[in-house]
């Protein structure tokens, strides 16, 4: 679907109606920046910026800017109640829906996936390694996106590894004669979290988007959800755009909200045969208050508002790198050059492209959290779990994947490393 473009001079009214919460009088110099990253950030204008400075495990600093979707009557504007499809923030939330069963001793992180798969899951080149669930979680499994991850109701996830898929096919899901055994190197994989959440259905016997509702953000008191047709607020949802010469178009999210999968086809599924129906890696719609809320979660060491849903061990589980990039062990286009359970460390190492997990100039920290990137918007959810600083943005209206403007000092985008920049100085008066 192709929207008409809106114009420079239009968007500029909106970023100039954005609302800012602020505690110090220099926030509005943060505004300024933020309102010329929205509309000069990029080769054109983005739709939309939604970002939130954490400061004590407190918001110091929030900024909304532009539009979450337009309308034949005009747009309406993005809010801290504005759904995004966050992309692979998601595999955050997914985690955490993970380690309740295995606190619960239903899942062990280091046995075999293929146990509670129900098929055998191993790399022909090394038939004789087990392939984890915590290789699954960080990336080290030797398993491929290749052509595909997500499969629709009537097919099963097994179908993926099919022995009649062969090396040099498109859709061959595994490494194949780089010597590389799992569990040994990594390699960026969306697919693993579908079969993180094929696994979390066949032990919970709850279809993933349930289960994640039920156990996950309505205890946690976060709006949102993996299923957009089941959404508690489907009218903060935002449409996701991309920038093209000639205009905006619609990437997802689009509005009358149509199912992913029909009534019909879901009526016969059954939960564990296929965890990739509602994108456990990447599609959860969840809001800046979300986030914001998910960040003193993890800061709360599993507990939020007096409801535990994760001991402190499994946080730290979490955000425990449990592989690090040493030069050989690891090929990823992101700023990544350390993951645990689904989730990044920024230290400043260099990551496999060479360059340093810094995002901004002068950082020194140890932010956790995850980035997202898909659909034309880029995410970031990010804290210090020693200080409770954070960083949590959704940008939306990119060009297509691969044009935006690269990052002048890491693998973040252009657009990122000034958001960073921009929050990190936001709200300093916070005590």
């Amino acid at each position: 679907m192709t929207i008409r473009r809106l114009t420079l001079a239009a968007i500029a009214v909106l970023s100039s109606a954005a609302h800012a919460q602020t505690h110090a009088q220099s926030a509005t110099e943060t505004t300024h920046v933020l309102d010329r990253i929205l509309t000069q950030g990029e080769v054109r204008p983005l739709a939309a910026i939604a970002a939130v400075r954490l400061r004590h495990g407190r918001v110091a600093y929030s900024y909304y800017g532009g539009f979450a979707r337009r309308t034949p009557d005009g747009t309406v504007p993005v809010g801290p109640q504005t759904l995004f499809r966050i992309a692979s923030i998601s595999k955050v939330v997914t985690t955490i829906g993970l380690m309740e069963l295995v606190e619960q001793g239903k899942i062990d992180l280091d046995h075999d996936a293929s146990d509670y798969l129900g098929f055998r899951l191993r790399n022909p080149d090394f038939p004789q390694t087990p392939i984890t669930v915590r290789m699954l979680l960080n990336h080290t499994s030797s398993i491929c996106d290749a052509d595909s991850y997500t499969l629709p109701p009537d097919q099963k996830i097994s179908t993926f590894f099919d022995t009649t898929r062969k090396p040099g096919d498109p859709g061959y899901h595994f490494a194949h004669g780089d010597g590389h055994a799992p569990g040994t190197w990594f390699s960026y994989c969306n697919l693993c979290y579908g079969l993180v959440g094929t696994i979390m259905e066949r032990v919970s016997g709850e279809r993933f988007d349930r289960y994640q509702q039920t156990h996950v953000l309505a205890p946690l008191g976060i709006d949102g959800g993996y299923n957009r047709t089941a959404l508690p607020h489907p009218e903060r949802l935002a449409t996701l755009y991309s920038h093209q010469p000639k205009g905006w178009e619609a990437e997802t999210d689009t509005r009358p909200l149509a199912p992913s999968w029909s009534a019909a086809s879901l009526a016969p599924y059954t939960p564990g045969t296929n965890g990739t129906l509602f994108s456990p890696q990447g599609g959860l719609r969840i809001s800046m208050e979300g986030l914001t809320r998910l960040a003193r979660f993890m800061l709360g060491h599993g507990t939020l508002d007096g409801r535990t849903l994760l001991s402190a061990h499994s946080i730290a589980q979490m955000q425990t790198p449990t592989w690090q990039y040493d030069g050989q062990n690891g090929d990823c286009p992101y700023p990544i050059a350390s993951y645990g359970l689904s989730m990044a460390r920024l230290t400043g190492a260099r990551d496999p492209s060479g360059r340093e997990t810094r995002p901004y100039k002068g950082y020194s920290g140890h932010l956790a959290g995850h980035l997202g990137d898909a659909y034309s918007l880029h995410s970031g959810f990010w804290y210090d779990p020693a200080t409770g600083d954070g960083f949590l943005f959704a940008a939306d209206g990119f060009p297509d994947a691969g044009q935006e403007r690269p990052g002048t000092y890491s693998s973040f985008t252009r657009v990122e490393e000034e958001i960073f920049t921009a929050l990190a100085g936001a709200g300093k008066d916070i005590p």
